[in-house]
């Protein structure tokens, strides 16, 4: 063999070594920590799965890591220690601990026009998850606080399950029927958690903190003087104390599904993210389950909820391959094939309006329209300082306090010396939070 073909073997030879490093380069690694337990982490667990087999470029890696707080808290510990994963799952209400604490990179820092189209996304939503004109994370998990009626127990005390109770009124007296009647022992119960006090706020329209909510500057007092928070509270307290409502646990939700399921309750308001669990349990335990719209304070108008749930947030300081990978996941993982199997197996509405389309055209909420009412309570939401959630740095320890003042309450306190407490050291909090800014 003379010099020149050992030469052109030699270059041929480079060339196929280099192609078949290319191919087998191996993907970009992606760790994404989340709060998703249950029948809802097999869901997430199959998407990423199917995103994994069907490209080659990235690989993602998901841990459950515990509750919402611990994420929060174990991702923030472990991004100053330097381990931290690329992508955190943060309940809605740590938005602002994850902003002030520096981990966090805004999405949109990497994601221009051409490849979301943010006008796609439920306004509701979009507009929770944006703070001083940045969008800080991507929308996932979303959700609402509904009813559930078993529609056999209404029947039994007397009551149309197709004209569900709307309002707090209702609900007292619908209650009375069904204890009465011997239809159940209760008339309805919900974690002793004050999400639904949250909720209830933006219904009617009113800020749960100063600083329009928190939205403008941080907040230094809360509204737990207002008459909007003593009308959930004085209701709440009057279902108690008539033994109308069951106290299921501090925000024990297995527990109040646990009580409706075993027909202790005809009713319990919850998160829309059980409505597959919650439909599917009732038709094997024998009855029928019916979703129906957040019930109200009389005479006031309905003003919408505070979207629930969670976003993915894209933490600081990674490689820019890893980054960008990050990205690509995220892009797939909202868009609205993969919102319509997210929705149909777990309950959690859709993100994007897109995705709803789709889900109209295959007549999905004609055949299931439990699925439908939190959607449309979110589709109803007017755009207001109430309804666009309250940005805390501390929140959860707002939701500890305002969930200790209603068990002082269950204890024999006012419920204005309950809330006048609570506002005492909510607003101890802020200060000390805000001392650290």
């Amino acid at each position: 063999m003379n010099f020149r073909n050992c030469k052109v073997l030699g270059i041929v030879l480079v060339a196929v070594l280099m192609l078949g490093a290319i191919v087998s380069a191996a993907p970009v690694k992606v760790t994404l920590w989340h709060s998703m337990g249950g029948e809802n982490k097999n869901i997430m667990d199959g998407l990423i799965n199917e995103f994994n087999t069907t490209q080659s470029e990235v690989e993602v890696q998901a841990i459950y890591r515990g509750t919402y707080p611990e994420v929060l808290n174990a991702a923030i510990a472990s991004a100053r220690a330097g381990t931290a994963p690329t992508l955190v799952q943060i309940y809605e209400v740590g938005s602002l601990a994850a902003i002030d604490s520096g981990v966090f990179v805004p999405i949109d820092e990497f994601l221009t026009r051409d490849m979301v189209d943010w006008s796609d996304y439920m306004d509701a939503v979009f507009n929770y998850y944006q703070v001083a004109g940045r969008q800080w994370s991507m929308p996932f998990n979303s959700s609402s606080a509904i009813l559930y009626i078993n529609a056999d127990l209404f029947r039994k005390a007397g009551l149309d399950p197709n004209n569900p109770p709307s309002t707090y009124s209702e609900i007292i007296e619908a209650s009375k029927q069904i204890v009465e009647s011997g239809a159940a022992p209760y008339g309805i119960t919900w974690p002793l958690h004050t999400w639904f006090v949250e909720q209830w706020m933006a219904e009617q329209g009113a800020p749960l903190v100063n600083n329009d909510n928190g939205r403008s500057a941080r907040p230094t007092s809360i509204n737990t003087d207002s008459a909007e928070m003593k009308r959930i509270f004085t209701w709440w307290k009057q279902l108690y104390d008539e033994k109308l409502w069951i106290n299921a646990g501090v925000e024990d939700w297995d527990q109040a599904n646990a009580l409706f399921m075993g027909q202790q309750v005809a009713m319990e308001i919850t998160s829309t993210s059980d409505v597959t669990f919650l439909t599917q349990a009732g038709k094997e335990a024998g009855f029928e389950v019916i979703t129906a719209q957040l019930p109200v304070p009389d005479e006031v108008p309905r003003v919408g909820v505070v979207p629930g749930g969670a976003s993915i947030w894209v933490v600081g300081n990674k490689p820019k391959a890893e980054s960008e990978a990050a990205i690509k996941f995220l892009i797939w993982m909202s868009a609205p094939e993969q919102q319509v199997k997210w929705h149909k197996g777990t309950g959690y509405f859709p993100i994007r309006k897109s995705a709803v389309d789709l889900l109209e055209k295959e007549g999905w909420f004609k055949e299931n329209p439990n699925f439908e009412v939190a959607l449309k309570q979110v589709l109803d939401t007017q755009s207001s300082i109430g309804t666009q959630g309250a940005l805390i740095g501390r929140f959860q320890e707002v939701r500890d306090i305002l969930e200790e003042a209603f068990q002082k309450v269950m204890g024999g306190s006012t419920v204005d010396a309950a809330l006048k407490d609570a506002k005492t050291k909510i607003e101890r909090s802020f200060a000390d939070y805000n001392s650290l800014f």
